[in-house]
């Protein structure tokens, strides 16, 4: 019932609606009216909730009207092994985050990933990953100044 094309649409069209209006009204609290100093704290967050409940509504529009061609399962069944080892996954690399941080557990995600579906070589899947951490490391942390969490083992090298 709820593995249609078109179930997934509205459940898609409305959390995102969802996310918009929480993001609105929380904007309501730090005001939205333009002051003498400049916009108030929740003029821009409220403009994009805003933005992103009528994103929604149009997306549930244009699945309300394509509905008939909309009747295929989401998830075919013989995929599906296949959709929850990736959301486990996915997972594992939010759980590591908390404990690792954001640049080692990129670094091992992709190379995991790297090596397993995409079957790169161990090397290249190792450049992927250390590479693509420490972009983000230079990236955050000195050129936008934008600390993230870095775990335990950034902190035994004294990066913190």
């Amino acid at each position: 019932m709820f593995n249609t094309r078109f179930a997934m649409e509205v459940i898609a069209a409305l959390f995102t609606a969802a996310v918009g209006l929480v993001f609105a009204f929380g904007a309501l609290r730090h005001g939205i009216a333009w002051t003498e100093n400049g916009p108030a704290a929740g003029f821009f967050p409220f403009y994009i909730g805003c933005l992103i409940v009528l994103g929604s509504v149009g997306n549930l529009v244009q699945a309300t009207l394509a509905r008939r061609r909309l009747t295929g399962e989401f998830i075919p069944a013989d995929r599906k092994n296949e959709v929850l080892v990736f959301m486990g996954s996915v997972l594992a690399f939010a759980v590591a985050v908390a404990f690792l941080g954001l640049y080692v557990s990129t670094a091992a995600y992709l190379l995991v990933v790297g090596v397993w579906k995409a079957k790169l070589r161990l090397p290249r899947a190792l450049a992927l990953g250390l590479g693509t951490a420490l972009f983000f490391f230079v990236c955050f942390e000195y050129a936008f100044k934008l600390p993230l969490p870095k775990g335990p083992l950034l902190g035994l090298f004294g990066i913190y």
